[in-house]
């Protein structure tokens, strides 16, 4: 769904260091564990979400506090529609793991988390949790930030004398230059029918484009702007000039990431967590840069952030919050910042040097996330909204229909949503 499923082969001592530094726990404000003893837990998150050590933290988690943890990860593309039918019939479920899609669509579902973890969120970076926040409530846990950029690889671009492009002109020519090179096509993103929509948004705002804007109580989307049609037509003329392949309208991002993995093309649009997938020597061989504007100094990205959360639906919600104060810990979430490249959660660890070291792409980062798209918007309808993106714009990519006839389709389809105030 929102990122790839989880391929190629993890580090392996990372389980280890998860387990091992589970005596790290922050427990000043935990009450003894022994008051859990014997009790159980449901919980239910992507594999993304989970990378390569949680299991092993959450055994730590079941010993050290005498608990049984019913852990499940589950796949996006079922974890996605199975979280609805959870939020919708109050199924039991005591930890969630989620985007903010959660509490857009059901926000009465969900446990407040405000005045259950404020010496957390005190410590947290102040701008996710106020992406977690919902009128003035802290509805999630931030676990995992991720933002959309782009990788390249860094041989093939120095071959063929390749530069890193910052407007959506050069982009063409460093594209033509790689692709003349090799013979490949080598650039890709995942165009498919679920994901376009977070493409369509990242290149809208690289146009200087909002997604979307508040006006007074009215979400207005900005789908029919001059800007967004420029938007589509850069993306159509990667497609008239023969730069990517058209296949790019059906190939998944598992297909994108293993053409990348592989050393069969230049650069992809991908989620900055897929560095923690990547081979040592592939790692070494990756460079970042921000996805091009339409001129310099335009940029854009998607947040990919998932949230920690309690459902009121929850059995044993005390231990629900104990679990997730062990997990989200300063020391464990550094420990995934090091092994599994994600982008810290705690403001001190932007200042903290093993993580610096360990994330190359963190300047990338910084640039680009003050041009942040939102792919879920603020509406009951979202996944409903991408599947429109796709069936609007396809056709339009394809030059079977005008760019302005099918994005007044997709502004009229968006402003009939019902939005929620945020």
């Amino acid at each position: 769904m929102k990122k790839m499923v989880v391929i190629g082969l993890l580090i392996l001592m990372a389980a280890s260091l998860y387990a091992g530094g589970a005596n790290e726990v922050e427990t000043s404000t935990a009450p003894p564990k022994s008051e859990f003893e014997g009790q159980t837990i449901v919980v239910k998150l992507s594999p993304d979400m989970a990378m390569s050590g949680l299991k092993a933290k959450t055994e730590a988690f079941e010993e050290e506090y005498g608990v049984t943890v019913d852990y499940n990860e589950i796949g996006w593309d079922l974890w996605f529609p199975q979280q609805a039918q959870i939020l919708a019939t109050d199924e039991p479920l005591d930890v969630m793991g989620n985007g903010k899609n959660a509490w857009i669509e059901f926000p009465d579902k969900l446990t407040p988390l405000t005045d259950i973890f404020p010496d957390v969120f005190d410590k947290m970076v102040p701008e996710l949790v106020d992406y977690s926040t919902l009128r003035g409530e802290v509805m999630a846990v931030p676990f995992l930030p991720s933002y959309q950029i782009m990788f390249y690889n860094k041989e093939i671009f120095k071959n063929a004398g390749a530069d890193i492009p910052e407007t959506w002109d050069e982009f063409l020519v460093t594209l033509k230059k790689l692709n003349e090179y090799n013979g490949n096509y080598n650039y890709i993103a995942d165009w498919t029918t679920e994901n376009f929509f977070l493409n369509f948004i990242l290149t809208m705002q690289s146009s200087d484009v909002k997604e979307y804007d508040w006006k007074g109580d009215k979400l207005v989307f900005n789908f029919d702007d001059p800007g967004t049609v420029e938007a589509v037509k850069f993306m159509k003329s990667l497609l008239d000039q023969d730069l990517i392949d058209r296949g790019v309208l059906v190939q998944l991002q598992q297909e994108a990431s293993s053409l990348f993995n592989n050393g069969d093309i230049a650069m992809m649009s991908m989620w900055e967590m897929y560095a923690g997938f990547l081979s040592d020597e592939q790692f070494n061989n990756t460079g970042y840069f921000a996805f091009p504007g339409r001129e310099k100094g335009m940029t854009g990205t998607l947040d990919g952030h998932e949230y920690l959360m309690i459902p009121k639906s929850a059995q044993n919600p005390e231990l629900a919050a104990e679990y997730i104060r062990y997990i989200a810990s300063y020391d464990n979430t550094k420990t995934r910042s090091i092994v599994d490249k994600s982008i810290p959660v705690y403001t001190e660890q932007f200042s903290d040097q093993e993580i610096i070291a360990a994330l190359p792409y963190l300047p990338v980062i910084d640039l680009v996330k003050k041009n942040l798209a939102d792919q879920f918007p603020p509406i009951t309808s979202s996944y409903e909204l991408r599947l429109k993106t796709a069936a609007q714009v396809h056709p339009a990519l394809l030059g079977e229909t005008s760019i302005e006839e099918a994005l007044a389709g997709l502004q009229e389809f968006a402003q009939a949503q019902k939005s929620v105030q945020q």
